[in-house]
């Protein structure tokens, strides 16, 4: 939320807590870090070269200025705008609880490939102990909604498939040959779909080995840069220093154990901590997978389950060059 003063960020927060059965949840974050946006549309004016600035108000976070060309996600006004000839693609009436909940299904709809990585991650989850390295064709009533590459760690999902679908979806083991979705179907990395769930889902899917043993760093993550957040970097910044615990990352980092534990198991599906001393980073520097080397998964590290990156199914990479503190961890993006 963006320049509503504080009763109306809680008439909007009272709103989000109290939606019908069924339907996605919604909860308030930091504006950057937002999956959508609304906008006090009379806290706003239109600049000359077109940028929208968004005033502070009391009790709100300090004021923004957005390109809405450049914004990448959903963005909604609350009526009356400041300026009527400015025309957005969503707006809403912050006094009813109707039009609140309207422009929240249109950015479920904005959303909805997100929505359906969530899903198909939700089933990877489902399926971890019986899922082997190989190709799977996911489909719901004979229409084809993704197909899943364990070879190459890699992802396609038709534009089309409601989250929904997946709940009864089938899944069929497939040639290798057929690891290549259709020209359509939106492509994306296992780890950026493993990635999305972790981040969003209420389950604790951090292995329980990391909250009871030592955490160490592996490797920068590979997801865009634009999904890390500050805390993130905080985490990979402490553990590129030295080794931890869960509880001693909590002190370190002073972060919420529900904070901490759903960015360590996002950490953990991008391949970026381990539990084993033998496969962290040496001197800041992340050796290769010992899968390539031909050496067997170590013992308890899910040898047998292609999610984990710990596991011999898990996607390899080239060392990462020196260590740098300065980003504030070790990382390298591609």
């Amino acid at each position: 939320m963006a320049g509503f003063p504080s009763a109306q960020q809680e008439r909007l927060d009272a709103v989000l807590a109290d939606q019908p059965e069924g339907w996605p949840i919604w909860r308030k974050s930091r504006f950057a870090d937002a999956d959508a946006w609304c906008i006090d549309g009379s806290n706003m004016r239109v600049l000359r070269d077109g940028t929208v600035k968004i005033a502070s108000s009391p009790g709100s976070d300090r004021g923004v200025q957005l390109n809405l060309d450049e914004v990448d996600r959903p963005v909604a006004f609350a009526n009356p705008l400041s300026q009527p000839d400015f025309e957005p693609k969503y707006t809403f009436d912050l006094g009813s609880d109707a039009s609140v909940r309207a422009v929240l299904q249109q950015f479920e709809g904005w959303l909805r490939p997100l929505r359906a990585q969530f899903a198909l991650g939700a089933q990877v989850i489902e399926r971890e102990g019986s899922l082997k390295a190989g190709v799977y064709h996911v489909s719901h009533k004979n229409t084809l909604l993704a197909v899943i590459d364990l070879n190459e760690w890699r992802a396609g999902m038709s534009p089309t498939a409601r989250p929904v679908d997946f709940d009864d979806a089938v899944w069929e083991k497939r040639p290798d040959m057929a690891s290549s979705p259709p020209e359509r179907f939106v492509r994306c990395s296992l780890t950026q779909l493993m990635w999305t769930y972790a981040q969003r889902t209420g389950r604790d899917v951090l292995p329980a080995r990391y909250r009871a043993g030592m955490i160490y760093f592996r490797r920068s993550p590979r997801v865009a840069l634009r999904l890390l957040q500050d805390s993130h970097l905080l985490v990979l910044r402490e553990l590129s220093s030295a080794p931890g615990t869960f509880d001693t990352l909590l002190q370190r980092t002073g972060l919420s154990p529900a904070k901490l534990g759903r960015h360590l198991a996002s950490l953990y599906f991008a391949g970026s901590i381990t539990s084993s001393r033998g496969r962290a980073a040496r001197d800041g520097v992340a050796v290769r997978e010992e899968a390539e080397l031909g050496a067997q998964p170590v013992r308890g590290e899910m040898p047998h389950s292609p999610i984990g990156p710990d596991s011999r199914f898990t996607q390899r990479y080239d060392p990462i060059g020196p260590s740098d503190l300065t980003a504030p961890a070790p990382l390298q993006f591609e």
